[in-house]
């Protein structure tokens, strides 16, 4: 029953989310805003605006702050997608059961819808519209771009790449990169947001982190149907320590959103 509730919230969230999403590319239609709608409208589960989402509502933050942020984390999101699956990367022809974009397109035009999204990501949260304060937001700027960056995103991408046949433990470090990072970015501008103090952010974001590695084993477990019983043993362990942690963590910063909870457990569950 639980995670019913969860996958009720989820779903009504993702219908309410995704029309101001879209909203927020340009309605022009030259191919390349095409593309750019395209890489944004081919499914996905929307975890990360959804994690700002429930953090959001704990903190009390306004529904255009929430979706706001959403927006932006969503847009950087899809943008590593749209880069990841191009030939020199992953080199993916279908995401979601759809042509990646490059396939859809073409090459050249996928690296600049990528691009788009990236920068309409920063648009968001450097407008003004954001109406939070100034301090807070060029915060979560710095915030997004070091953790998008060469020592974030970028750095586990580029492990990603350069590591073949990686290890158990050498999977977790990529993971912590490409996913837990993000995750992380969520719960903590959530509490720039809401002017939160430097240990609430520091516990956040551990949350995070650990919300991000719990989501991608998952997602690693089900990639690799083959994977030996011994590195499965080891990953539901590690899932059971970082479930540990989190709801220590959550505990001692108080939160009361039962959803995060309800969330957590799901996450526990689930098989992606």
């Amino acid at each position: 029953m639980s995670h019913q509730i969860i996958k009720r919230d989820l779903k009504s969230f993702i219908l309410n989310f995704d029309r101001y999403f879209i909203s927020k590319i340009s309605n022009q239609t030259d191919i390349l805003t095409r593309a750019m709608h395209y890489s944004v409208s081919t499914g996905g589960k929307r975890f990360r605006p959804y994690l700002v989402y429930l953090f959001g509502k704990e903190y009390n933050l306004s529904r255009k702050i929430i979706m706001d942020l959403a927006s932006a984390t969503e847009m950087l999101h899809n943008y590593s997608l749209v880069h990841d699956d191009l030939p020199s990367m992953d080199n993916d022809k279908y995401r979601r059961g759809k042509k990646t974009t490059h396939f859809k397109y073409n090459e050249f035009t996928a690296i600049l819808a990528g691009c788009g999204l990236l920068t309409q990501s920063y648009n968001i949260l450097s407008n003004s519209n954001f109406n939070i304060a100034p301090n807070s937001r060029l915060k979560i700027i710095q915030l997004l771009s070091n953790i998008s960056g060469e020592k974030g995103l970028l750095y586990g991408q580029y492990l990603d790449l350069s590591i073949k046949n990686p290890s158990i433990k050498e999977r977790l470090e990529i993971n912590k990169y490409k996913t837990g990072q993000l995750m992380s970015f969520c719960c903590v501008a959530v509490s720039i947001c809401a002017k939160k103090n430097i240990n609430t952010e520091k516990i956040l974001k551990n949350i995070g982190m650990r919300i991000g590695e719990i989501f991608q084993i998952n997602d690693d477990l089900s990639d690799f149907p083959k994977m030996p019983m011994k590195n499965k043993k080891f990953l539901q362990d590690y899932k059971l320590q970082l479930y540990n942690f989190l709801q220590r963590d959550m505990k001692k910063i108080n939160i009361k959103n039962k959803k995060i909870y309800l969330l957590v457990d799901y996450l526990m569950d689930l098989k992606i």
